[in-house]
């Protein structure tokens, strides 16, 4: 047995050596604290021997000896690391090779599927040809059967009666009759077609036989209605459609309605006139309420047709032709005779009588159609599901087409061409005439007659051509104002010398009459506003839009269309001085017209704007898009170039040239079609987004100090187009660009002072982090490191709530420096 191993002299203890093992060095490791700890023995050792003096040997000695035992452990370390590197590389071509197995299968499974996919396209292709020949052949095939059944129909009724038919129509119930009405309806084009001696038979045979098919289906329609069974009158309506179209049970339907049967002998009635209606004729009263009659007429004509159309949908399978029928026998029967009467009565009692009542029941009458326009509703939602399987196709035209229609038909005779206008002036003539009779008298009978009778007519002439100076007069007022008439009379009448003295009262009287004739014509104003409004402005911009959006961002935009903007602010205006001049002033002696008419014309110039701001919005949209295109073209290596590639002398890259030089075209047009204010808010609304996308755009790329050189060329050709425009705030965000452009450029030591100065020291060093990053520098010339320090000193500098509030305000300025702030255009 070997004696115990001896301790050296100087061998280290069991703790210092515990000190020296590979777990010690694991996690977080100081150099410092390892050394105290190597030392910590000799230390305590030489407090105790309460020595003064300082002994190196037992530091030198231990440390020797650990690192004897430290080169020990690196030794054994290496070793180790060897041999995992050596099996790391064994796994590691063990995994490539598994993967590169892999490869292969999944690219086989991927060949396959392919050639699976393909084989599917090929068995669907066929499939489809298939099932195309197929149906070809099924039509074929009904086509076929259905002509053998049509001519064992024919050789029956050739023989001179069909049982076939007869027994579908009696035995099989309603569906059966149905069907006999969709044969009956083919053997008539048959027997069209099969023209020869020996079938005359046959073809009487099937006309008589239509014949009773058709009374036989009125008839039970007829006793349907009668006892008010809908069911059955739908079954009748249904098979008369499939006969022949169904216009024989809808004259029924409509000959035979009560409503019409009540109101058929409205000329020998008498319309309910009120004690009012009097002052239809005195001009200075005012205008009374509609003839008590027409408005009883058109209570039960709402009241009928919210019926009838509930009825209808039940009944008919096309509700809506049926409908149309029913409305136009409504304005064409009862409405117009009932007009007709009215306005005959008003005129017998003078012009301004028939006026008035034509005006009121003109108003009256657009409310009824308004008011009958919401029964579309119903007829959509009622109509019969069994009309789908009809062969009878049905179209019709919206109800609200159709109720335009009748009233544009109902008033064409009192206000068409000149008819109404002449009216108008020949009332006025009627009553200046009476009012200024006795003063007319007066001056005739003081200064002569003749003399004084070119004075009048001069008098009047200037009352005409004031309301009316491009058009010449028409006959009747001809007539009426180039002389006096009947001058005889004016000369037997008795008058005063008050009679000869002028008036403000009987002026104002005047003026108020000739404003009530303009605002009966004031009824004209929706036609121009549909006119102006809808079918010109509003078309023009529509197609303005359309053009707008179906552009290609690929290719540089059109700005055509701001041209119509334009003239749009121009037609708007003329529209305004009309309104002012024209017609608002006459509208005021009636507060309701004026308030009426200015509601009107403030939608229309409220419907202009929204619709031009849109047009405008989307060319800014576009505007947008396209420099986007143009940005997207930057190539990854413009900031970071090659030797070989490095170009200094050029003015700036390529997307930038054509950014700048699409933004100066696009400034030189805008200003041929906008003034003032548009232009700002337009190119100030373009500047903020092609701001912000720029700051976007810089984060893409890697720059390298070249490549900084590069870009702040860039920028300097950006801030250089869009100062052009003069908008200090457009201004001050490039020049924060400009100053951004800066970070690329200086040294890294430099570049604490350059994010503390200018527009970069009022934005959050986070906000900047993302272009600091860009730099190819940023690592190793340790920039991330810088940026702490950045941050450390932000925090340092000031208290913790003051240092919250710098960064609050660095953010804030960042975001009113990028964000975009959408204007509204105003074009009044």
């Amino acid at each position: 047995m070997a004696p115990p191993r001896m301790p050296r002299p100087h061998e280290l203890n069991p703790d210092l050596k515990a000190a020296l093992r590979v777990e010690s060095f694991q996690g977080t490791f100081s150099s410092k604290t390892f050394i105290e700890k190597l030392s910590s023995g000799i230390i305590a050792t030489r407090i105790r021997e309460n020595s003064n003096t300082f002994d190196p040997k037992p530091f030198i000695r231990t440390f020797e000896s650990s690192l004897e035992e430290l080169e020990k452990l690196a030794s054994k370390m290496q070793k180790h690391t060897i041999e995992l590197e050596r099996e790391t590389q064994k796994e590691e071509l063990a995994f490539k090779k598994k993967v590169k197995e892999l490869g292969l299968g999944f690219g086989n499974v991927q060949t396959s599927l392919e050639s699976l996919d393909s084989r599917i396209s090929e068995v669907g292709s066929t499939a489809i040809r298939i099932g195309e020949k197929l149906e070809t052949a099924d039509k074929q095939r009904a086509r076929g059967m259905l002509s053998k059944k049509l001519m064992e129909y024919f050789m029956q009724f050739n023989e001179g009666r069909c049982p076939t038919l007869e027994s579908l129509m009696t035995q099989q119930g309603l569906d059966g009759q149905i069907e006999a009405a969709r044969i009956l309806r083919q053997l008539a084009v048959l027997s069209k077609e099969v023209d020869l001696p020996d079938t005359q038979v046959a073809r009487e045979g099937i006309e008589k036989f239509r014949e009773q098919f058709e009374t036989d289906m009125l008839s039970s329609f007829d006793k349907a209605y009668r006892q008010a069974d809908p069911k059955v009158m739908a079954h009748c309506a249904r098979a008369l459609l499939e006969f022949n179209g169904g216009h024989s049970c809808v004259q029924i339907y409509v000959n035979q309605h009560d409503f019409f049967m009540l109101h058929s002998k409205v000329n020998e009635s008498t319309p309910l006139e009120g004690p009012d209606q009097e002052n239809l004729t005195n001009p200075v009263a005012p205008i009374p309420p509609i003839d008590a009659g027409l408005i009883k007429l058109y209570e039960d004509i709402r009241s009928t047709v919210d019926q009838e159309a509930e009825i209808i949908s039940m009944v008919f399978p096309n509700p809506a032709a049926v409908f149309q029928v029913f409305i136009q026998r409504v304005f064409g029967q009862s409405i117009q005779q009932f007009i007709e009467t009215l306005l005959e009565r008003a005129q017998a009692k003078s012009t301004l009588a028939y006026l008035r009542t034509l005006a009121s029941i003109n108003e009256q009458t657009i409310l009824l159609v308004e008011d009958l326009k919401k029964c579309e509703d119903t007829l959509k939602a009622g109509i019969n599901a069994s009309v789908k399987g009809s062969n009878v196709s049905v179209t019709t035209q919206p109800l609200a087409q159709t109720l335009d229609r009748c009233l544009d038909d109902l008033f064409v005779p009192y206000l068409e061409g000149e008819r109404y206008l002449e009216k108008e002036l020949q009332s006025l003539s009627e009553i200046y005439d009476s009012m200024l009779a006795k003063f007319t008298a007066y001056q005739l009978q003081r200064r002569g007659g003749n003399k004084f009778r070119a004075i009048i007519t001069r008098t009047f002439n200037q009352i005409i051509d004031s309301s009316n100076k491009s058009q010449a007069l028409p006959p009747v007022v001809q007539e009426n104002f180039a002389t006096v008439k009947n001058p005889e009379k004016y000369q037997t009448m008795q008058v005063s010398d008050d009679d000869g003295n002028l008036s403000v009262e009987q002026v104002t009287k005047l003026l108020k009459i000739h404003a009530e004739s303009v605002v009966r014509s004031l009824g004209l104003l929706p036609l121009l506003l549909d006119y102006i409004g809808m079918r010109y402005i509003d078309a023009a911009l529509d197609s303005a839009l359309e053009d707008l959006t179906a552009m290609d961002p690929k290719f540089p935009p059109d700005l055509r269309p701001m041209k119509r903007v334009k003239l749009v602010s121009g037609i708007v205006h003329l529209v305004q001085m009309h309104f002012q001049t024209a017609i608002l002033p006459l509208t005021v002696p009636s507060p309701q017209v004026y308030r009426e008419t200015v509601i009107q014309k403030n939608k229309l110039m409220a419907s202009v704007e929204a619709k031009a701001n849109a047009t405008i919005q989307k060319e800014i949209d576009v505007i947008l898009a396209w420099l986007e295109t143009c940005l997207s073209r930057q190539r990854r290596t413009d900031f970071k170039p090659k030797d070989d590639e490095l170009d200094l002398t050029g003015l700036a890259t390529k997307p930038c040239m054509d950014c700048c030089e699409f933004l100066r075209r696009m400034y030189d047009q805008i200003r041929k079609y906008f003034d003032g204010k548009n232009i700002e808010m337009f190119c100030t609304e373009i500047g903020v987004a092609f701001h912000g996308m720029l700051l976007e755009h810089f984060k893409k790329f890697s720059i390298s100090p070249v490549g900084g050189v590069l870009l702040s060329k860039d920028i300097a050709k950006y801030q250089e187009s869009v100062k052009a425009w003069n908008i200090p705030s457009l201004d001050e965000r490039f020049e924060m660009l400009r100053q951004l452009g800066n970070v690329f450029l200086v040294k890294p030591e430099i570049l604490p002072s350059v994010l503390n100065e200018g527009y970069l020291a009022k934005v959050d060093f986070k906000s900047l982090y993302p272009y600091l990053q860009m730099r190819v520098d940023f690592k190793t010339s340790k920039i991330d490191r810088l940026f702490e320090k950045l941050n450390i000193g932000l925090g340092s500098s000031s208290s913790g709530g003051e240092a919250n509030a710098t960064a609050a305000s660095r953010i804030a300025a960042l975001e009113d420096l990028t964000g975009a702030k959408f204007l509204s255009y105003s074009f009044r």
